[in-house]
């Protein structure tokens, strides 16, 4: 584990050499990092970062069974999959079932998840305080031909890419990650590299990121990241929250799925990451006056510089 020495000498050497590291201003920020410093390092110099322990365990049991309900509940409107088979993983084999919606369908485990705090102080350095949820999804996949290919999270974006996030994920492991599992495989150091995967090198170069049931995996949206597919029975459980700057369209609309007592059941900061008050969208005068007030208001979240935003 490395000390805070070290990591302020890896930013003193990083701008002798000439350039300023994506984590320029880390040294005056340290006093609120201080506890991270390790992944964030991770982050500037790899492009992901393993946090162990991100989960309790009766908080895995809990993420695990509301996914698996949310999955099975998919399977039958479709037409009545088998029952899921956490043993042999007969009811996945050669498929990985995508679930969304797991923020509104998951229970309320899904709600404390948004707000984990190492993850989100982490994403909150890779994106800035104008950080919005994108789509919170799990991925229940089992045996056999279930792989996926490298890619990188930010799409719609033409190359070449900005070295900043403008999107970062938390892959939370609700079962073991080894590469016979079906882990996750990444190419450390891609997200530097300021255009998406080419060709077949991006998979040579991948390495898998093996963790135990419990870890927040953290990743820079330019990342290059893929899966392996799955060689052992039974299923690999996984939860993907995605978060965005707050001008990227978010990929689930969480506006219209909340229920009665949501937002008053949550602490005030969910307001913000679900972007229920971005200042922009206007029908009418009234509804622009509203906007401009926001702007007001929300200006150190939204106009400060890569050193100030965290």
């Amino acid at each position: 584990m490395r000390g805070k020495d070290d990591v302020l000498e890896h930013l003193r050497s990083t701008r002798d050499e000439g350039h300023r590291p994506l984590t320029d201003g880390l040294v005056e920020l340290r006093a609120h990092l201080a506890p991270l410093e390790r992944h964030v390092v991770d982050l500037d110099v790899l492009g992901y970062t393993v946090v162990e322990n991100a989960l309790s365990p009766s908080a895995l049991a809990d993420l695990r069974g509301g996914l698996l309900s949310a999955a099975a509940e998919d399977d039958a409107a479709r037409g009545g999959a088998a029952p899921v088979d956490l043993r042999s993983g007969a009811s996945h084999r050669d498929r990985t079932q995508e679930v969304v919606m797991l923020l509104t369908r998951g229970g309320r485990a899904y709600e404390e998840l948004l707000v984990r705090p190492e993850p989100l102080q982490l994403i909150t350095y890779l994106l800035g305080r104008n950080r919005v949820l994108s789509s919170m999804t799990g991925y229940v996949k089992g045996p056999g031909s279930t792989g996926l290919g490298i890619h990188s999270d930010t799409a719609y974006v033409p190359d070449p890419v900005a070295p900043y996030a403008q999107l970062a994920n938390v892959n939370y492991c609700l079962s073991d990650y080894t590469r016979a599992d079906g882990c996750l495989r990444i190419v450390p150091g891609s997200h530097r590299y300021g255009h998406r995967p080419r060709g077949d090198l991006a998979a040579e170069s991948a390495v898998p990121v093996e963790a135990p049931a419990g870890s927040a995996i953290v990743f820079h949206g330019n990342t290059w990241h893929g899966a392996h597919p799955r060689t052992n029975d039974g299923l690999r459980l996984t939860v993907s929250v995605l978060f965005a700057r707050s001008y990227l369209r978010p990929q689930e609309h969480y506006g219209p799925a909340l229920t009665p007592g949501f937002l008053d059941r949550n602490p005030p900061i969910v307001r913000d990451l679900l972007g229920l008050d971005l200042p922009t969208g206007w029908s009418t005068p009234a509804e622009a006056a509203d906007v401009v007030r926001l702007r007001r208001e929300k200006a150190p979240s939204f106009y400060r510089s890569r050193a100030q935003h965290t």
